[in-house]
């Protein structure tokens, strides 16, 4: 029997309505004030450096913190900067604006995950894991597809102040809905639950029990990276720096390059949005091909897949402008940032799960947060570079044939 009433996970629909679309608004919104593509990757890159901080605070936070108090912390704070959009007319004003935004919207991550345990018996923390992640994906295809209708009619600006007012009403509501917790967890509690694991991850792939040392990264060394089978795990990781840095590469200028290349803001959100919709597809079948133990399998299969859709969708933006730049984001962008990436993620979570799930977990888990927090800055950061002095093609052709190599890493993992 449930404990508590979860009336409040509808709050996870509109806060999600907010975060969805940011990263893409913010970026048409530097485009329209004269900015470039190094000017949208030192803004990206600036606030994935700060996702790495934030989830360190927070995190370290929830286990002291009311979890109501934590929350409605977030959503005050994820309102301001959106409200304040409007004033920022100069594009390093913007960055720190983002920066503040993604600092404080990432404070509701984990306790909203303690709260899913706390509201049932843990026989239907399934269940309401699985419910909080469709609330979660639902609310950012309806903020990407809300935006996309918005951006028609309104100045980019508008719409995020749009989105400040529905984050101070989730506010209002959050003040009655939230329960103050029945049962208290530590932040360890997570990784003992499959379901509250994989949604962890997959809303922010940083998770800090304790700050690593030095010493925690010698898995790195030579002599361990080619001696099976004790080079499993550091080649895991590496194979996900690789992932995480691509990802970067491409996903921070993709918007950019879709808008230089002649796409109307509203086409640029739609082919996000539709991206979006394959995802949520993409996760509801990913758990059937995982049956067996295929992680490896399904993860190479994955990155050849989005590799070979990233190649692709380089080569468009290299010869091409307008229409044809629509049709290959509508084919090609649901298979990589949808299908692709959702199976990705599914199988590479089941295999951190398993690793982290058998000894020491916050030496394991702050070593996996480290290297992805940086692979997502470096990759955001080179990104503007690339596109910059080389294309928006090529960047997108690196990111696919990083992918691509990538995927040997995860064939020789599913061969040991």
């Amino acid at each position: 029997m449930i404990k508590a009433s979860t009336k409040w996970m509808y709050l996870v629909i509109p806060f999600n309505m907010v975060i969805g679309p940011i990263s893409t608004l913010v970026t048409l919104q530097i485009l329209t004030l004269g900015g470039n593509a190094i000017d949208v990757a030192y803004v990206i890159s600036l606030g994935n450096a700060v996702l790495i901080p934030a989830s360190i605070i927070w995190g370290f936070l929830a286990d002291r913190m009311d979890r109501k108090k934590q929350i409605l912390t977030s959503f005050v704070g994820t309102a301001i900067p959106l409200l304040l959009m409007p004033f920022f007319n100069s594009i390093s004003f913007l960055a720190l604006n983002y920066s503040l935004l993604v600092f404080m919207s990432t404070a509701s991550t984990t306790p909203f995950n303690m709260l899913v345990m706390e509201s049932a018996e843990k026989k239907h923390w399934g269940s309401l894991f699985s419910k909080f992640s469709f609330f979660s994906s639902i609310g950012m295809l309806l903020g990407l597809l809300s935006s996309t209708f918005l951006v028609v009619f309104l100045k980019i600006y508008e719409v995020e102040e749009i989105l400040g007012i529905l984050t101070l009403g989730t506010l209002i509501a959050g003040v009655k809905l939230l329960p103050k917790p029945v049962i208290t967890f530590e932040r360890t509690a997570m990784l003992q639950h499959k379901e509250s694991f994989f949604v962890r991850i997959k809303h922010l792939p940083l998770i800090f029990l304790h700050l690593p040392n030095i010493h925690s990264f010698k898995m790195f060394s030579l002599n361990r990276l080619t001696k099976k089978p004790i080079n499993y795990v550091p080649l895991l990781y590496l194979g996900l720096v690789v992932f995480y840095i691509s990802s970067g590469v491409f996903n921070t200028v993709y918007p950019a390059g879709l808008y230089v290349k002649g796409l109307e803001k509203s086409e640029v959100l739609m082919v996000i949005t539709v991206g979006m919709i394959f995802q949520i597809l993409g996760f509801r079948i990913s758990s059937r091909l995982l049956e067996g133990g295929a992680e490896s399998k399904v993860a190479h299969f994955s990155l050849i897949l989005r590799g070979s859709s990233y190649v692709a969708l380089g080569v468009f933006a290299y010869f091409f402008l307008g229409y044809p730049i629509l049709i290959s984001g509508l084919v090609f962008y649901p298979i990589a940032a949808g299908i692709a990436y959702s199976f990705f993620s599914s199988s590479s979570t089941t295999m951190i799960f398993k690793i982290v799930g058998e000894r020491q977990q916050g030496k394991g888990l702050g070593v996996y947060s480290t290297v992805v927090g940086i692979s997502l800055f470096l990759g955001s950061l080179i990104s503007g570079y690339i596109t910059h002095y080389l294309s928006y093609g090529i960047d997108f052709v690196i990111a696919g044939i990083l992918l691509l190599a990538d995927s040997f890493i995860f064939r020789y993992l599913e061969e040991g």
